[in-house]
C-alpha cells in the first residue's frame, strides 16, 4: 500500500475514533486526533498534487497564528511555564477538518460516530440524573430537589454541559437535511437526549446559549423544517421540565447572586477582579497559568473558591496575554462567523447547507456561553470547536471549488 493511501487511512481513523471518544474522554479524543493529525501531515507532504489542497481562508489562518504566537510571547514575557501552549495544537483541527473533511461520504461516517459518542455520553447522564452515582469519578453527584446534576464523564458540571450544548445544535439541521432515513433520525435523536442531558445538568449559561442558538436556528433554517424544528425543541424542553422542576429553579434570584459584587464569585465580582489584572498588565497579561495566584491577590472578597479563569473567553486572554491576544481572538470569531454565515447564504439547498449551518449555529452557542464561561481554555469543549469549525469550513471549500468550476463552464 503506497504511503498517501496509508496516512490517508491513518486520518480517517484517528478522526472515527475522535468522533466517537470526544464525548467520552478526553485523553481518547486527543489520542485519536493526533494520529488524524499525524496521518494527515504526512499525506499532504507524500500527495504530488499538495498545492492545490483547499484550506481556510487565509484571514483565519493568520488570526489563529497571530493568536498563538502573541500568546507564547505572553508566556516568554510572563516567564510562564511553557507548556501551556500546549492547546494552541488544537487549532490543527480546523485545518485537517477544513482539507480532509469536504469528503462527504467519509464526513457522513465521522458524524455517524460523533452522534454514537453524543448518545451513549447523553443517555449515561440521564441516568445520572435518576441514580446520582458518577461511575468514572467514583463520586455522589450533586443533589437537586429532584433527581441529582448529571455531569457524564466529565471532569466538571459546566464542561460537561458546555460540550453538550454545542453538539445539540450542531446535530440539528445536520439530521434534518440529511437525506437518508436513518441518518436523519440518529442524528436527531442524538441531538434531543443531548439537550435532555443539558436540562438535567442545570448549567444557566448553557440552557440560555441554546435558547439563543434555537432562535436563530428557527430563523435561518429552511420554511418546510421550521415548524418541525420547534415542535421538537419544545417537546423536548417541556419534557424535561416536568421531569425535574428544578430547571426552571435555577434562574431565581440571578441578578442577586451574580451580577453583584457582594458575592466572591458571583460573575461580577470575577470580572472585575480580572480587570484589574487587564489594567496592571494592558500590553502582555500576568502570563499564562497565573490566573489563580494574581486571582487570590487582587480580589476584594476573600471568600469562595479559588478561580483558574475569569469566566469570560475574552477577558480571560486579555488578563493572561494581554488586551492585543484579546483582540486577536476577537477578530478570529469574528472572521469564521463571517465566513459561516456567508457561506450559508450562497450555499445551495441540501446537506451540505445543513452542515454549515450546523456549525454557524456550534460557533454561537459556544460564543454565548464563553461570556460567562472560559471554554476556549477548556481543552474538550474547545476541541469540539475547533471540530465545528473545520466542518462548516470544508463545506465552505466544497462551495469554492463548485463556484470556480461554474465560472470556467
Amino acid at each position: 500500500m503506497e504511503t498517501p493511501r496509508i496516512a490517508n487511512l491513518t486520518f480517517w481513523i484517528g478522526m472515527a475514533g475522535y468522533a466517537f471518544f470526544s464525548p467520552l474522554s478526553i485523553a481518547a479524543q486527543q489520542i485519536f486526533f493526533g494520529l488524524a493529525l499525524a496521518g494527515f501531515l504526512v499525506y499532504v507532504a507524500a500527495i504530488p498534487g499538495r498545492n492545490q489542497l483547499i484550506l481556510p481562508p487565509k484571514a483565519i489562518i493568520i488570526l489563529m497564528a497571530l493568536y498563538t504566537v502573541y500568546r507564547f510571547t505572553a508566556m516568554v514575557v510572563n516567564h510562564s511555564d511553557l507548556i501551556m501552549i500546549k492547546k494552541e495544537w488544537l487549532f490543527f483541527m480546523v485545518v485537517t477538518g477544513a482539507v480532509m473533511l469536504r469528503n462527504i461520504k467519509n464526513l457522513l461516517w465521522i458524524l455517524d460516530f460523533f452522534a454514537a459518542g453524543v448518545i451513549a455520553i447523553s443517555a449515561y447522564g440521564i441516568w445520572q440524573h435518576f441514580i446520582g452515582l458518577d461511575l468514572y469519578h467514583h463520586l455522589l453527584l450533586d443533589k437537586m430537589t429532584y433527581g441529582y446534576r448529571a455531569r457524564g464523564t466529565f471532569s466538571t458540571y459546566l464542561t460537561y454541559s458546555g460540550f453538550l450544548a454545542v453538539a445539540t445544535i450542531f446535530l440539528v439541521p445536520i439530521g434534518f437535511t440529511a437525506t437518508n432515513k436513518l441518518r436523519k433520525y440518529v442524528y436527531l435523536i442524538a441531538s434531543q437526549i443531548s439537550l435532555a442531558s443539558v436540562l438535567f445538568n442545570y448549567s444557566r449559561s448553557s440552557i440560555v446559549a441554546l435558547i439563543i442558538g434555537v432562535i436563530i436556528l428557527v430563523l435561518l433554517i429552511e420554511v418546510r423544517y421550521r415548524k418541525w424544528v420547534s415542535l421538537i425543541l419544545l417537546l423536548t424542553l417541556a419534557f424535561g421540565i416536568v421531569i425535574s422542576p428544578d430547571f426552571l429553579s435555577r434562574f431565581d434570584n440571578l441578578a442577586q447572586n451574580e451580577f453583584t459584587t457582594a458575592h466572591a464569585n458571583s460573575r461580577l465580582a470575577i470580572w472585575d477582579t480580572a480587570l484589574k489584572m487587564v489594567k496592571q498588565s494592558p500590553a502582555f497579561g500576568i502570563g499564562p497559568g497565573k490566573f489563580m495566584g494574581k486571582y487570590i491577590e487582587l480580589r476584594k472578597n476573600r471568600t469562595g473558591r479559588d478561580l483558574t479563569h475569569a469566566h469570560n473567553d475574552f477577558l480571560n486572554a486579555a488578563a493572561e496575554a494581554g488586551i492585543p491576544c484579546a483582540v486577536f481572538l476577537i477578530s478570529l470569531w469574528a472572521a469564521v462567523l463571517w465566513y459561516l454565515y456567508q457561506g450559508y447564504r450562497r450555499c445551495p439547498v441540501g446537506f451540505q447547507k445543513g452542515v454549515i449551518l450546523g456549525a454557524l449555529l456550534g460557533s454561537i452557542v459556544f460564543l454565548v456561553m464563553a461570556q460567562f464561561e472560559a471554554f476556549f481554555s477548556d481543552e474538550e469543549v474547545r476541541t469540539l470547536l475547533m471540530f465545528v469549525w473545520g466542518t462548516g469550513l470544508a463545506v465552505l471549500g466544497n462551495l469554492k471549488v463548485s463556484e470556480q468550476l461554474s465560472e470556467i463552464a
